[in-house]
């Protein structure tokens, strides 16, 4: 560890949104402002980096003037893009508008990629903390739009949720007793309703024990799926969906949900 290498934020006083992350020599940068461990053809300065945040600023800015009619508050925070839309917004119009949405930022991939911001938070009137995410994935140089899925930020989130994983234990007690659920679950939105959804709640076999002894196995096989509705807080029903999802690989999980929730009319695409 060198003593004189710091990570930092540098922002403009002025106007905070233009800032970026860069790591200084502070014994270094006194006698030459490039940075060292940048690569030497690269040869970047704290300059270049201030100019590449002013840029990156200004073309946030067009996006936002872009969609200034439709999505009247836009935020680029660390690890999202929030689209606060100060009220309650239909299916169709999100199904029109984010596929525009994210077109609009390949439009300036290389100056908008900054490698944090993976997922879009859509916020509403009845959800101001955040309502759906919609995960975004990177393939040829530019943003794809991934199955859209509740955030824990949503109004009756908690309610839900113990809703939910009281209605699987009690499912699980007669005939899956060894099963536990655990902290890792997805809950999928349908497209067509922004209403109906899909826990999908991972689950664990006590009946498996890793002490240190011999290979550890994975405890967690079982996942069972429960259909609601978030407006109602109403489920529909559950079901185990399967107790071998050690043995598959995430692709063959992932394909399994997808294919399962869409045939219940969870609409993912």
């Amino acid at each position: 560890m060198d003593p004189n290498m710091y990570g930092m934020l540098i922002y403009d006083k002025e106007i905070p949104e233009i800032a970026f992350y860069t790591h200084l020599n502070l014994k270094h940068i006194l006698e030459n402002d490039t940075l060292p461990m940048y690569p030497s053809s690269d040869n970047m300065t704290v300059d270049d980096l201030y100019k590449d945040a002013v840029i990156r600023y200004e073309t946030r800015q067009a996006v936002k003037a872009d969609f200034k009619d439709e999505i009247p508050e836009i935020t680029f925070a660390t690890e999202s893009i929030e689209l606060n839309f100060n009220e309650d917004v239909k299916p169709e119009v999100l199904e029109d508008l984010v596929p525009r949405f994210i077109d609009r930022l390949n439009q300036s991939y290389e100056t908008l990629n900054t490698g944090y911001q993976f997922r879009l938070l859509v916020k509403t009137a009845s959800h101001p903390d955040g309502f759906v995410i919609i995960p975004l994935d990177m393939e040829d140089s530019k943003r794809i739009q991934n199955p859209m899925f509740l955030s824990e930020k949503a109004e009756g989130f908690e309610s839900l949720k113990t809703m939910v994983l009281e209605h699987i234990h009690a499912k699980l007690k007669g005939p899956y007793p060894y099963f536990k659920t655990n902290e890792n679950s997805k809950i999928y939105m349908d497209k067509s309703t922004l209403s109906r959804g899909a826990w999908i709640q991972y689950l664990e076999d006590k009946r498996i024990v890793n002490n240190g002894n011999g290979k550890w196995k994975n405890p967690q096989t079982g996942i069972y799926v429960v259909y609601f509705d978030l407006d109602t807080k109403f489920i529909y029903r559950g079901e185990l969906l399967t107790d071998e999802n050690d043995t598959t690989s995430y692709s063959e999980e992932l394909k399994q949900i997808i294919s399962t929730i869409e045939a219940e009319g969870i609409r993912t695409k």
